[in-house]
Parts: C-alpha cells; structure tokens; sequence
C-alpha cells in the first residue's frame, strides 16, 4: 500500500518537475529611464549657498556623516550640547544622600534642588561648569571643575567636594 502511494505521487508530481526544470529564466525587471529635466540657471541665492556648502565641507571621505547638514549650511563647526537633569545647578546645590563603596565600581545617590534623585558614578557630569565627578569615598563625592577662557583653555580647576549629611546619633555619641 506504501510503495502504491509513493508511486502515484511521483507519477503526479513528475511532469511538474520536468515541465519547471525546461522553463526559460525571466529577465530582471529594469526600470525605464526618465527623461532629464531641461537644464535651468540656479537662482542666486541657490548658489551662493551650494557654494558656502562646498567650502565648509571638506573632502567626502573625511566628511561627517552625523553632521546636519543645516549646521553645516550655517557655517558652524558643531551643534550645541544638550546638557542633562544634573547639568541645571551648581554642584553645592545638589545634596548627597548615600554612598555605595566597591572596589570597581562605587556610586552615589544625589538629589537634585528640584527634590529628584539620581545615581551617579565617577565619570558623571554634575553642575553647570561642566564638573565631572573624580572620585566617590565613603563619606563624600569630589567634583572636579574646569574654568576656560574665550578660547577655550582651562584656566583653572577646582575641586567641589559633597559630603553625607551628619546623622543625629552621630552627633549624641561624638559629643
């Protein structure tokens, strides 16, 4: 009964087989060309801007590809840095809440003046100088802030440092 059903598929599906095995392959689909427009004179403003395009822009293997090319129209070199939640103040604003201390990684909890918390790292940006955070110790986080002049040297550094609020028990027991 098995070698009946397998004799008649194969009878029923043979003359698919050679009938698709001697079929001509269909030519890929091309598309028509279109015509080109009749070639007109830019306006003026056009070209004064394609031509302030081609000299802001250098050669196209070393361009930027993540550069907009609206800043790029404008002549400036690059876009404005969009600062964060913990970029809004200065950095003795924010209030120290706890510390996690470990060997690799340690971080800290801080609250903003707008009574968010954020866990930090060493690395974080905190504060509108720019401060980065340098190191977290058990008891306090340092902050290190750059001052620059107009041509944007660092003229000088300051380290800010946030310290854990003294507890109320500390204070009975160190009396």
């Amino acid at each position: 009964m098995v070698k009946r059903l397998h004799i008649f598929f194969l009878a029923a599906f043979l003359p698919f087989l050679l009938i698709s095995c001697g079929a001509q392959e269909e030519k890929p689909f091309v598309p028509a060309p279109r015509p080109k427009p009749a070639a007109q004179a830019p306006a003026a403003g056009q070209a004064e801007a394609q031509m302030e395009l081609h000299e802001l822009t250098p050669a196209s293997k070393e361009r930027n590809p993540f550069v907009s090319h609206i800043v790029l129209l404008r002549g400036a070199k690059t876009a404005k840095k969009i600062k964060g939640p913990l970029e809004c103040c200065e950095v003795g604003q924010f209030k120290l809440l706890a510390v996690v201390v470990a060997p690799t990684n340690s971080s800290a909890l801080l609250q903003a003046p707008d009574g968010k918390r954020y866990i930090v790292k060493s690395g974080d940006v905190l504060g509108s100088r720019d401060g980065r955070i340098v190191r977290i110790m058990p008891g306090s986080l340092t902050v290190r802030e750059h001052t620059l002049d107009e041509a944007g040297k660092v003229v000088s550094s300051a380290d800010v440092e946030l310290a854990l609020p003294a507890r109320e028990e500390d204070k009975r027991f160190s009396r």
